[in-house]
């Protein structure tokens, strides 16, 4: 299901944070109704989105869901959106005016660009393999997605988990496959650390895409590749791990580009 042409819009409102929490749950139940039966908590309020729980219909999957919801551009706290959103691939000239001069409608589209470039990546990389939530629907707002975790229980963070050194190798290993994939699809994850793994009963699975960039479409994609590597790396150093990072990235990126 795909809510695009939904009505209400969070970038169009200017409420405070809690008054704002009600309405996103509105939102979710309205744009995600065949998918959703109720909204059973909050997983994540992260700075740029709150990911709920979310009992689904019977008749779509066993499993709970996660919806991650996006608040209005004023209460998200990205440094940067230039990078991610670049007016130059908007082919409307008026849009693309409207995003460079960040008018309320160029956030709107910004908005909109931002949840359906995350969509675009999650189902590109869940179709290529990489241990990634499985995508359901998204909407102007958010995104539905598999909740990772046991049951109605979220995983949690890698960055939370202290790993034996069999686990150690046998995760870094994991998520350095699924950063292959990543580079297999032209992409670098722009975030990557032990913040956005989760790690759930010795599997590992990436979250947080909407920072994901184009290799080629960016001046300094290696930057961003190798400091993904370097977070990654400072936490499997923590579990006891000697690990060289310009060694890897050198190697993988060479590999791939």
């Amino acid at each position: 299901m795909d809510g695009d042409d939904r009505d209400i819009n969070l970038t169009e409102v200017n409420f405070s944070r809690g008054m704002l929490a009600g309405l996103e749950q509105r939102v979710l139940l309205d744009a995600f109704s065949g998918y959703v039966s109720a909204v059973e908590g909050v997983v994540n309020d992260g700075k740029e989105a709150t990911v709920y729980r979310c009992r689904p219909r019977e008749e779509v999957c066993g499993t709970y869901l996660a919806a991650k919801m996006y608040r209005a551009r004023k209460f998200r706290a990205f440094g940067n959106d230039a990078r991610y959103v670049d007016p130059r691939r908007v082919r409307d000239r008026r849009l693309a005016k409207a995003i460079r001069q960040r008018s309320r409608k160029g956030r709107g589209v910004s908005h909109r660009m931002w949840i359906d470039h995350e969509w675009q990546v999650l189902n590109l990389l869940y179709d290529s393999g990489a241990s990634v939530p499985k995508p359901y629907a998204r909407c102007n707002e958010g995104i539905l997605m598999e909740l990772i975790g046991d049951g109605a229980r979220a995983a949690p963070m890698l960055v939370h988990v202290a790993l034996t050194p069999d686990e150690a190798q046998i995760t870094l290993r994991a998520v350095l496959r699924d950063i292959e994939i990543l580079l297999e699809c032209g992409l670098v994850h722009g975030d990557l650390s032990a913040f956005n793994i989760l790690y759930e009963k010795g599997k590992s699975t990436i979250i947080d895409l909407p920072q994901a960039v184009e290799v080629d479409s960016v001046a300094d994609a290696w930057t961003l590749f190798h400091r993904d590597l370097d977070n990654l790396f400072n936490y499997f150093r923590r579990q006891g791990m000697v690990l060289d990072t310009l060694d890897t990235a050198s190697r993988l990126w060479s590999r791939f580009r």
